[in-house]
């Protein structure tokens, strides 16, 4: 496969974008199951919710609102909440 990886979402409803389709973190348990290609975790992610994630086989998140549209943090700062 030429693929560099598999992306998966809305996870959590997005002010980015508009949400087409919602993902469950099933989702992600299946897909690892059956691939070995990095899955990336997008939509809505943020300081609270991302863990969830990690925990359930996402490689990577994909993350812009919470660091860029945050109106209650500066963008260094929202990143230093993924600890």
């Amino acid at each position: 496969a030429t693929e560099s990886y598999l992306a998966f979402g809305a996870f959590y409803s997005s002010k980015t974008k508009k949400t087409k389709y919602a993902a469950n973190i099933k989702i992600l348990n299946k897909i690892k199951k059956i691939t070995k290609t990095p899955i990336v975790a997008i939509g809505g992610i943020n300081s609270e919710n991302y863990k969830n994630l990690l925990l359930n086989n996402a490689s990577f998140l994909a993350i812009s609102g919470y660091i860029w549209k945050n109106k209650n943090t500066k963008p260094i700062q929202a990143i230093k909440k993924f600890k």
